[in-house]
């Protein structure tokens, strides 16, 4: 982190009036965002030493920051954990919760001295969230492995969608155009539209700024193409969408870069200090993703196992990681590029002996903006069952195009049509619980066919 508070203490001196973060009511220089952080992280060093950040807009930006200067143990506070979730990360990490910015006190020199640790929480799939300890050294060669991937400058203009609790907007959205001298744009409505399913304010929102680079989940994108068809431009001079955190639609891709959004795909873990592999800028639609510089990627019996200096200090109260992590996906190496074939313990194996990875049938009905969520299972008799937890009613033809693009044996003999609303369907995290669909897919009567392509249209 070191790097990045040079970073922020030379565009003060430099760069003094310059837009550094903005929201849609107010702005901050590089030397107003400065001076604000040293003020208040005075404040954090005469606090508790470890802080549950539960901030939003530009007072997270401030509070990320200025924790960090203090030397404080940040934990940010997902907006989609449960209260028992919430509870339990506060207890684990014993750590205060800090809704509000602490009152200035002495300011600091922003010569960080080091030291500081930041604990994400991962939700996973069953039991209680688990910390994931980074610190200086990974969050660092994160930073700046990523500036060197998209070729980040001071003519950029960053879009922040993504919740702020999440590591990868924390790298993006702060770290690292903090070290380019890039303008962030701060922008609510990208969170929003996960929970509206509408993604004309993200739209508008991007327009009007009139960024350069942003990060999205899937969910986003799909929404956003959604409000690209019906009219909302594209916006000027974008060059670098990422999307990652779940596999997307090759077909989502394709129409989101006809309608002039710059897709690529990214892949990684909080683990690893989030990305750790990503589609260089200029690779053609379909192109595999390469290791961020810095990252060493490789296969162990069929499973990626990444090393360098961003892989995690260890689980928190956990014994202290060594060598390489073993993320639990699958995936091969070809030509020096990565293609991830979804998590190990995820695959659906068939009787005919072929391995199917369900997230990327999943990511098939996901394109469509009345789907928040899917989940594919197979049931007696080798029948693969698609459940589609549905706002409104789906593009059937659509639907079925994307799906006939799949391999036979990936296909599902069968469609249902939950309520997304069903008890446990959708997890905090936004995923389907495949356990519960199954129970949803075993119900007499539930089940529809799948029409063919040329009979859904």
């Amino acid at each position: 982190m070191i790097p990045i508070f040079d970073a922020l203490a030379r565009h003060a001196q430099q760069r003094p009036q310059a837009t550094a973060f903005r929201d849609g009511t107010r702005s901050l220089s590089w030397a107003e965002l400065a001076e604000t952080v040293a003020r208040t992280a005075g404040g954090f060093a005469a606090g508790p030493r470890s802080v549950g950040l539960r901030l939003a807009g530009l007072d997270y930006v401030i509070g990320d920051l200025a924790a960090t200067l203090a030397g404080c143990r940040v934990v940010p506070v997902p907006g989609f954990f449960s209260a028992g979730q919430v509870t339990h990360l506060l207890q684990d990490a014993g750590a205060v919760t800090v809704d509000r910015l602490p009152e200035a006190g002495a300011p600091l020199p922003l010569a960080y001295a080091g030291g500081a640790e930041r604990v994400i929480y991962t939700s996973g799939t069953t039991g209680r969230p688990k910390g994931v300890v980074l610190g200086d050294r990974q969050l660092t060669a994160s930073s700046l492995g990523l500036a060197q991937a998209i070729g980040a400058n001071t003519g950029d203009r960053y879009l922040s969608a993504l919740p702020q609790a999440q590591l990868l907007e924390q790298i993006c959205g702060i770290f690292l155009p903090i070290l380019a001298g890039a303008e962030t744009v701060l922008c609510p409505e990208g969170v929003e539209c996960l929970f509206t399913g509408d993604g004309r304010g993200l739209a508008r929102a991007a327009a009007e700024a009139r960024p350069t680079v942003t990060v999205l989940a899937p969910r986003q994108l799909t929404l956003w193409v959604q409000a690209l068809r019906q009219g909302i431009p594209a916006p000027e001079g974008l060059r670098y969408v990422a999307v990652g955190g779940a596999p997307a639609a090759p077909a989502l891709i394709a129409e989101a870069r006809a309608l002039g959004l710059p897709v690529a795909e990214g892949y990684g873990l909080s683990e690893a200090c989030s990305v750790v592999a990503m589609t260089p800028a200029d690779a053609a639609a379909g192109s595999a993703m390469i290791p961020v510089p810095g990252v060493e990627l490789r296969i162990d019996a069929g499973e990626i196992v990444v090393d360098g200096p961003t892989v995690m200090s260890g689980y928190l109260h956990g014994a202290r990681q060594q060598g390489g992590w073993r993320t639990g996906d699958l995936g091969r190496i070809e030509d020096g590029r990565l293609v991830v074939l979804g998590r190990r313990d995820a695959m659906i194996l068939r009787a005919s002996g072929r391995n199917i990875a369900p997230e990327w049938v999943e990511a098939a009905a996901l394109a469509d903006p009345a789907i928040p969520a899917a989940a594919l299972v197979l049931l007696p008799g080798d029948r693969l069952v698609l459940v589609l937890a549905a706002m409104a009613a789906p593009d059937m033809a659509a639907l079925a195009t994307r799906l006939a693009a799949l391999p036979a044996y990936a296909r599902p003999e069968a469609l249902v049509i939950a309520d997304p609303r069903h008890a446990g369907l959708i997890r905090p995290s936004g995923t389907a619980d495949r356990n519960i669909a199954r129970d949803l897919a075993m119900v007499p009567g539930a089940q529809m066919p799948l029409p063919a392509a040329e009979e859904a249209a």
